[in-house]
């Protein structure tokens, strides 16, 4: 697998990217407590399964284990949930603190912060989202975005990358 020049830094949105949240769109609209049960699917309270889409585990495990730095930009104003999320799921160990940036706020403020932290320029990042206005102004700043329709595949990462 060889790097891109412009995939220094995977960055993925979450809801409706890396996981769907059952009847709820949002983590904001999942009621805690969440829990995750003996044959590790995971609930709110209101009884919404939140789950992977297929390809997210294997994704991540390839980029990690290739070398690649990974990173969120999500917009919530339920970080705690989506932090608790990452954990259950088993996909936190794939974004080092720093490189999460959960908050409210436009997409641009998170890639700021990831600039700032990284040192890396806006071109040698890539970006996945579910929503096309993220795509748009994260693309103003010069990082290859990639919308994503059904949740993160295989062939999205395939579109922009070379491997």
């Amino acid at each position: 697998m060889t790097h891109s020049p412009m995939a220094s830094l995977i960055v993925f949105d979450l809801d409706l990217t890396l996981w769907h949240c059952g009847s709820a769109l949002w983590c904001d609209q999942l009621d805690p407590p969440l829990h995750r049960s003996a044959d590790g699917r995971v609930h709110s309270a209101c009884r919404s399964e939140v789950r992977l889409f297929p390809d997210v585990p294997g994704l991540l495990d390839t980029l990690s284990s290739g070398g690649f730095d990974l990173a969120i930009a999500s917009r919530t104003d339920a970080p705690d949930i989506a932090e608790e999320l990452l954990k259950l799921l088993g996909i936190a160990r794939h974004f080092p603190i720093p490189h999460r940036q959960i908050y409210p706020g436009d997409k641009t403020a998170h890639f700021h912060a990831l600039r700032d932290e990284t040192g890396l320029a806006f071109d040698e990042m890539l970006f996945f989202d579910d929503e096309p206005r993220n795509i748009e102004s994260v693309s103003r700043l010069g990082v290859t975005a990639r919308l994503v329709k059904h949740g993160m595949t295989r062939t999205d990462l395939e579109a922009v990358m070379r491997w």
